[in-house]
């Protein structure tokens, strides 16, 4: 049996086992670590011998298709006059809808997914998709969108020194991926002042609860996709992602509370349509099964660096979300061809 060793070091044995044979019995719950594996399976205390989705020890199967095959995609382009070709069969929940579903994860991502006239500089992720495979495969991840820095200078952009928003902290104490196969692997990058990072809360209709009197907004938080996509075994959950892009900056607003909920105050500039999940695993070929509501705040926000640093803290310490306490990286922006029409981005409501 595999130790309870916190989630991120078994995601690790995991994913450096490649899923070798004679692995012991983990749990559902432990296979949602480190994001990439949501697939897996049902319940999170349900036991599985053979963690491959699709076996008869792992019924749910979630491949990715072709996105030619696949449901109206994410993330969109959002700036004005952004066409999409796809009629979605979903259905969008609204705000209140949303509020209704629990909060099962937050994470960020390394620039913004979605492009909007005030996130659309790209010069970060046209370097890393310029260069060789080889760079792009060894673990580092794809900058999405960043807000413009034309007028910030530089004391705005000096360097802060993170405790909580980098990938040592998420190492269990004790516990050295610093060096060899592991560094590689999860080479993921820090947290940077001046840089700008989506984040996602993410609501959804699976998540777990064990204590029947809790109410459905109930504060379920964990780290990975697995609570959201299904956490109940249910294969066709209700999930709301709503996004908000935060630029790190000296001398910005300090928010106390960046976990609970996005800070939108009214909904002036926020849209919402009916879209997939995200994540650089995805492109314009291979694409998400999933089909979610996406609520995405327009308007880049500046935070401070203790700001974002008190998120990282509040995940790890009160929640042990390990797994996501540094970037994720940013999926391409979608092809027009496989997002749904402008008539389907609406205002929120």
């Amino acid at each position: 049996m595999w130790s309870r060793l916190p989630n991120l070091v078994t995601g690790l044995a995991l994913g450096l086992a490649a899923w070798s044979m004679g692995v012991d019995a983990v749990t559902c719950g432990e296979l949602k670590t480190l994001y990439k594996n949501e697939q897996c399976c049902g319940q999170p205390t349900q036991e599985v011998s053979a963690p491959v989705p699709g076996t008869a020890a792992c019924p749910y199967s979630f491949a990715k298709p072709a996105c030619s095959t696949a449901e109206p995609q994410t993330p969109r382009d959002l700036t004005a006059g952004a066409v999409g070709s796809m009629t979605p069969k979903a259905a969008t929940l609204t705000d209140d809808q949303a509020n209704f579903l629990p909060l099962v994860n937050v994470h960020f991502h390394l620039g913004a997914e979605h492009k909007t006239e005030a996130y659309s500089d790209d010069t970060d992720s046209i370097a890393y998709d310029a260069a060789s495979s080889g760079r792009r495969l060894a673990g580092n991840v794809r900058p999405g969108f960043m807000c413009s820095k034309s007028s910030l200078n530089a004391n705005q952009l000096a360097a802060y020194n993170f405790t909580y928003c980098n990938f040592a902290a998420a190492l269990p104490l004790g516990f050295d991926l610093l060096s060899g196969s592991a560094h590689v692997v999860f080479s993921k990058g820090d947290v940077q002042v001046g840089k700008s990072y989506e984040i996602h809360y993410v609501h959804s209709s699976a998540g777990m609860d064990n204590n029947a009197t809790d109410d459905m907004n109930a504060d379920l938080l964990a780290d990975g996709l697995g609570g959201a996509a299904n956490g109940r075994g249910l294969l066709n959950p209700m999930i709301v992602v709503q996004g908000q892009i935060f630029q790190i900056v000296h001398g910005a607003a300090t928010v106390d509370d960046m976990l609970h909920g996005w800070t939108v105050v009214g909904h002036d500039n926020s849209v919402m349509y009916p879209g997939s999940t995200t994540g650089q695993s995805h492109d314009n070929e291979v694409c998400s099964p999933y089909s979610i509501t996406w609520h995405v705040d327009k308007d880049c926000h500046q935070v401070s660096p203790e700001s974002f640093d008190n998120l990282c803290k509040q995940m790890s310490e009160a929640y042990g979300m390990y797994a996501d306490l540094y970037p994720h990286g940013s999926r391409k922006l979608v092809s027009s061809q496989y997002v749904v029409k402008s008539e389907f981005v609406k205002p929120l409501a």
